[in-house]
């Protein structure tokens, strides 16, 4: 691919956001080649991008034999958070295995799921992995909904870049292992936020995608299976005065990329 070419893809994503308030970050991978392509990199809040790196060492620990995914667990009342998943409205004491608290961390993008996996993974194993993965502007420093800490300044943060390469191993099965892969991608078919990435997209794409947001951001990162051409888009975005305008934008942004592919780069 020429640098004219690679500059082009680029600038269709450029205009796409030009004149929209807010910041708007994006690296598009293409697959199997990897050509990468980068908008305004920015190391940005993750808000629930970051369960994408906390489902990445579960499965690494499964594999390694240090978690069961069958294994039943009561969820105690002061794990119960709100803001995303049906958990929130769970009785203290219910039971749910690793595996389906796993599921319901991406699927709903369940918190209180997601917490009780980082309490059972421990921060520092995520941050280990994001590390090994080559993210190395990837952190994971507070739990989800936990406010405070981030006030505190812990927050946590990725860029579109690490998102895009991780999914990007995910893809060719080379991020914990084949059959982990294959199990982690299947999970993300199947994310019930469809309002961004794929929105725009032909019905026949499949979108194998996470979403995240917090107030003010708005995220989208993906592995999108297209007709003719499979590529990884991650989009993040914050300072935004209308979320909603800021969704709209990352769907703008998924078709943009997704008809530059399939009219410049041959099949």
């Amino acid at each position: 691919m020429s640098k004219k070419a690679e500059s082009d893809l680029t600038a269709a994503m450029a205009a796409t956001v030009a004149g929209e308030p807010g910041v708007f970050s994006a690296a598009a991978v293409e697959l199997p080649a990897g050509r990468r392509w980068l908008l305004n990199p920015k190391r940005l809040r993750s808000a629930s991008l970051i369960k994408i790196f906390i489902l990445a060492e579960a499965f690494r620990r499964i594999g390694r034999g240090e978690l069961d995914p069958e294994e039943a667990v009561a969820i105690p009342a002061e794990a119960i958070v709100g803001g995303a998943g049906q958990l929130e409205f769970a009785a203290p004491g219910t039971v749910r295995t690793w595996r389906e608290l796993l599921e319901a961390m991406i699927v709903e993008s369940d918190n209180t799921a997601t917490n009780m996996v980082i309490d059972r993974l421990g921060m520092e194993s995520v941050n280990a992995l994001a590390v090994a993965l080559g993210c190395r502007d990837t952190v994971l420093r507070r739990k989800m909904m936990d406010f405070a800490a981030a006030a505190a300044g812990r927050e946590n943060y990725t860029t579109p870049a690490d998102v895009a390469a991780v999914l990007a191993r995910l893809y060719r099965r080379e991020c914990v292992s084949p059959a982990a892969d294959e199990a982690m991608v299947a999970i993300l078919l199947r994310q019930e936020d469809r309002c961004k990435l794929p929105l725009l997209l032909p019905a026949a794409a499949k979108v194998a995608c996470k979403s995240g947001e917090l107030d003010g951001a708005e995220h989208d990162a993906g592995i999108v299976y297209g007709e003719g051409h499979d590529y990884v888009l991650a989009v993040m975005s914050d300072g935004l005065p209308d979320e909603e305008r800021g969704r709209g934008v990352i769907a703008q942004l998924s078709r943009t990329v997704y008809d530059w592919l399939h009219s410049n780069i041959s099949a």
